[in-house]
């Protein structure tokens, strides 16, 4: 192999690393009220959700390499490779809370309120779900669900779901549900007069 191809080679490489970079991140679009468009690798707002950018494309080389280097190729090859943010996203793009469901209302369960959520596909062991009720977030059991005691009132509640490095993969959608309690007088006898006395 000739200087020049070496020298081309290099230089593809060290322009495709920023791509490699920016394809290991989130990008969301962001649409101003003009109408200007600009892209960003900032959540801008708490129900944006990241674009689904197209593959990076791959040039091969016949470039011969040296035998302790295949050896440590091959070895690397055998090793599962951990999925990337974007391959993440695909596999789990379903992940959502399954329980409560809008707009539900819990009558007399002492305040207690399960949470279920989960994707078809099961979650990586090294994976974790960040579970947030009203705000607040708490890391939830990999089970898939978690029994919450709750004031009477209107919640809301999302999930995140969270990689082995803790990046965002996915954010559910938000779900607003009630908790409501009978109230002590619910059916109390009524005193009322005898027939035939006034």
């Amino acid at each position: 192999m000739n200087k020049g191809m070496v020298k081309t080679f290099c230089i593809a490489i060290f322009l495709l690393l920023p791509l490699a970079a920016l394809a290991e991140g989130e990008i969301y679009k962001v649409v101003d009220k003009d109408g200007n468009i600009t892209f960003t690798d900032q959540r801008p707002s708490s129900e944006a959700q990241p674009m689904d950018l197209p593959p990076l494309s791959v040039i091969e080389t016949d470039i011969q390499r040296p035998a302790e280097t295949e050896a440590a190729a091959e070895a690397e090859a055998a090793e599962p490779i951990p999925l990337t943010p974007r391959e993440l996203r695909r596999k789990f793009r379903d992940f959502s809370i399954t329980s409560p469901q809008p707009d539900e209302t819990f009558w007399g369960t002492a305040n207690s309120v399960v949470v279920t959520w989960g994707s078809a596909q099961p979650l990586e062991s090294d994976m974790k779900v960040l579970l947030y009720v009203d705000g607040e977030s708490r890391e939830a059991p990999g089970s898939g669900s978690l029994t919450l005691t709750l004031e009477r009132g209107e919640h809301k509640v999302y999930a995140e779901l969270r990689d082995a490095r803790n990046r965002r993969v996915l954010t559910t959608e938000t779900v607003t549900f009630f908790v409501k309690q009978h109230s002590e007088n619910f059916n109390r006898p009524v005193a009322r007069p005898l027939p035939g006395r006034g």
